[in-house]
This record gives C-alpha cells, sequence and structure tokens, in this order.
C-alpha cells in the first residue's frame, strides 16, 4: 500500500494537471490545513484514499453485486432541497465522486465516517452495523426518496436551517470576494442557471466544503432580485476518484435516477456542476447528538443510500441476495478496520 503523504502528493498533481486553469492553489492549501485538525476532516478530503485502499482493506466486498454508489458517503454528504414541486427533500447531497461500485463500500465508508466523526463519545462498532444494516434492508426492499412534505418531521427538525442560519448564510455570500478569475464557460453556466436572464448579478469566488478544495468555485450573487437575494454556483469537476478513466460529472447522472426527487437546479454540463444555493439546511455534529437520535440518522442515511443503489437496471435483487447471505459482524468489522486506517493516516500525514 502507497504510504499517505505519497498518495496526496499523487493526487495533488493529479488534480493540478486535470484541472489546468480551473485549480486553485490557495484552496488547496486551506484544506490540507482544515485536514491537519481533524480526522474527520481528514476523512472528507482523502476520498481517493478509500478508493485507493478499499480493496486491500476490505476484499471480501469485492464480488458484491455492482450498482449506482455515492462512494463519498459519509455523514456529512447529507442536507436538504426543494424539488420541481417545491417539497423540501432530504438525502444524499453530493455527487462528486458518485460512480458504479459493489454496494457493500458505500455503507462501509458511511459507517467509518460515523466511528471517525463521533469518537469515543459516538455509537459503538456494533451499534453503527444495526443501525445501518435495519436501514438498509428497509430501503433497499421499497426504495423511496425522503419527502418531508407530510412526514419525517424529525429530519426538517433536525436539518433546517434557523432565521439566523439564514441571516449568517446571506451575509456570507453577499460579502464574498469579487472573482479574480472570470472563467468563460463558468460565467456562461452560471447566467445560464438564472431564472431569468440578464438579471443583475455579481461574479464572486467561494471556498466551500473540503473534499472539492482546490476545484474553481464562482457564485453569481445578488441582494435584490424581486424582492430578495439570490445565488447560483458552478463548480470544476474532474473525473470520480473510483473511475478516474471515466468522464468528469457523470455521477451526477444517479441524483436523477428512478428512487430519487432531485433538485431541479443540480446540473452537471460537462466538466461544471452548477446548482442553486439557498439556506436550506445547517450542518450536524454527530457528537451533539443523543445515542438513539444518531442511530435513527444513521438508519435513515443507510436507507436513502438503498434509494440511490436501487436506481441501476438491475434493480435491488441481487443486492438484496448478497445482503442476506452476508449476515451480521461484517459491515462493523470493515468499518472499524476502515476507521482505524484513516487515523493511521491522518496522524502520519500530519506529523
Amino acid at each position: 500500500m502507497t504510504a499517505i503523504a505519497q498518495s496526496m502528493r499523487d493526487y495533488d498533481d493529479w488534480l493540478r494537471a486535470r484541472l489546468g486553469s480551473r485549480f486553485v492553489a490557495d484552496d488547496l492549501a486551506h484544506k490540507h490545513k482544515l485536514m491537519r485538525k481533524e480526522a474527520f476532516a481528514f476523512l472528507r478530503g482523502t476520498c481517493f484514499r478509500w478508493a485507493e485502499t478499499a480493496p486491500q482493506l476490505c476484499p471480501d466486498l469485492l464480488g458484491a453485486p455492482e450498482v449506482p454508489s455515492v462512494i463519498d458517503s459519509h455523514v456529512g454528504n447529507f442536507g436538504l432541497w426543494s424539488d420541481v414541486e417545491g417539497r423540501l427533500v432530504w438525502g444524499v447531497n453530493d455527487y462528486d465522486e458518485a460512480a458504479a461500485a459493489a454496494w457493500p463500500f458505500d455503507l462501509v465508508r458511511l459507517a467509518a465516517s460515523a466511528l471517525v466523526a463521533a469518537g469515543k463519545r459516538g455509537c459503538s462498532a456494533a451499534e453503527t452495523e444495526d443501525a445501518i444494516l435495519d436501514g438498509y434492508a428497509v430501503g433497499i426492499a421499497r426504495p423511496r426518496p425522503y419527502v418531508l412534505e407530510r412526514e419525517r418531521g424529525w429530519l426538517r427538525e433536525l436539518f433546517a436551517a434557523s432565521p439566523q442560519d439564514r441571516e449568517d448564510f446571506w451575509a456570507e455570500i453577499l460579502a464574498l470576494p469579487k472573482a479574480r478569475r472570470r472563467d468563460g464557460g463558468f460565467v456562461a453556466a452560471l447566467r445560464g442557471a438564472l431564472p431569468e436572464r440578464g438579471a443583475d448579478v455579481a461574479i464572486a469566488h467561494r471556498r466551500a466544503g473540503v473534499g472539492s478544495l482546490g476545484r474553481l468555485r464562482l457564485v453569481a450573487a445578488t441582494a435584490a432580485w424581486r424582492g430578495g437575494p439570490l445565488a447560483r454556483e458552478a463548480k470544476a469537476a474532474v473525473p470520480s476518484c473510483w473511475a478516474p478513466r471515466g468522464k468528469a460529472g457523470t455521477g451526477y447522472a444517479y441524483a436523477r435516477g428512478r428512487f430519487r426527487t432531485p433538485d431541479p437546479w443540480l446540473k452537471a454540463e460537462g466538466e461544471i456542476v452548477v446548482r442553486r444555493l439557498a439556506p436550506n439546511s445547517r450542518k450536524l455534529d454527530l457528537e451533539e447528538l443523543r445515542p438513539h437520535l444518531r442511530r435513527r440518522l444513521l438508519r435513515a442515511m443507510a436507507r436513502d443510500i438503498a434509494g440511490v443503489h436501487a436506481g441501476g437496471k438491475g434493480g435491488a435483487d441481487a443486492v438484496k441476495e448478497d445482503l442476506a447471505r452476508r449476515g451480521g459482524g461484517w459491515l462493523a468489522q470493515a468499518a472499524t478496520a476502515v476507521a482505524a486506517a484513516t487515523e493511521r493516516d491522518w496522524k502520519a500525514w500530519r506529523g
């Protein structure tokens, strides 16, 4: 297995070469700074390492049926959006690394991320497995999206932005620094995503997330479009770390799968991902949640991932058979190994 320092250099060099003028060195440096602070940020920023080490860490999972997969299926990759009907929806909201993969790998990364994020104060590996496999079994048997229009109010309460969150969000967006690099393709994509041609917007640079830092990210925003603020974001896309020879942005097709109700503003256009920015949801800290709520949330996350998996051409039958065959214990064992490897890599890399 390649040492983490070399693996990091190789990926960063690949990213720099792949993006060309859309590579942002200062943002990559900021990513490294965030990753040094905590193991969970390190996990979020090293999905490429997961793709590289998964076959060695989880060899027993390689033969499982392949399905459309999130790949970067950590506990921070879920949020709220509005669908074409204006209904509030919760679920996986980032498909940057999505690709076809054996179905268990998404659950392993989800479980490992829960162990790393919450540390000793979180659920045990066995409790994490029980919650995730329970939710996944329900979701793969009856896949459907989490529409919060009439039910599942607890998810709305957990994730919905407060009035102060909304005020802080728009204050931050409208104060973003003017873009020094006005990539023509980005500007065209942003203007094409506006609800009205010719809207008077400012083009700004935005630094957000962890894993995608280093990729150019521009925002078109205004404080006053028909009575209120408006923002669109364009982000540079690269091929999935799970399928580096593939095309950039192709995984976003999974957001429109049979059992999803997508954000109509989320689109991958060539090597640019465009979306509407709005203060729909807030980030959660698993450590702040009571144990029963952590388990409930993990169950919901796994159920939603099942909806992505079930959207493949082969359907869910092969997955259900493989899930039943595996019994118990395998997920806790695999997640513990991946979490431990992540912690070792983090400590070795940060020095």
